[in-house]
C-alpha cells in the first residue's frame, strides 16, 4: 500500500518550514554513526566527556566536537561541576527517538 497524500497524519497540522528545518538538522546530527553511538551511550545516563571518549574509543577532541554538534541541535544537555563537564540526553523526546530508531533498525528487535 502506498500513501500519496501530502496531508499530515490525522489530528496534526502541517509543520511550518522552520520546524521541518530544525527536525532535519536534528536527524542529520543524530544520523552520523559515531554521534548516534554517543546518544546510545547516554541512554544509560549522564557521562563525563572523558568517559564518553573512552567508551567510544575516540580522542577527547573528536568526542568534544561530536558533543558540540549534538548540543547545537538540542539532542544533549550538559552541566559543569568544577572542571568536569557531564552530558545527558536533552529530554524524554530524544530518548524515545533514539530508542525507536535503534529498535526499528534492529531486525532482531521484538517490536519490529
Amino acid at each position: 500500500m502506498t500513501v500519496s497524500s501530502t496531508q499530515p497524519p490525522a489530528g496534526r497540522a502541517r509543520a511550518p518550514q522552520p520546524v521541518i528545518d530544525r527536525a532535519a538538522g536534528m536527524l542529520r546530527a543524530a544520523g552520523e554513526p559515531e554521534r548516534l553511538r554517543i546518544l546510545e551511550l547516554l541512554l544509560g545516563g549522564e557521562h563525563q566527556v572523558s568517559d564518553i571518549a573512552e567508551l567510544t574509543n575516540a580522542e577527547m577532541s573528536t568526542t568534544s566536537q561530536r558533543l558540540r554538534i549534538l548540543l547545537q541541535e538540542n539532542l544533549v544537555a550538559r552541566r559543569r561541576n568544577g572542571r568536569e563537564i557531564f552530558y545527558r540526553l536533552a529530554d524524554a523526546h530524544v530518548e524515545t527517538l533514539v530508542r525507536n530508531v535503534l529498535d526499528h533498525a534492529d531486525p532482531t528487535a521484538a517490536n519490529c
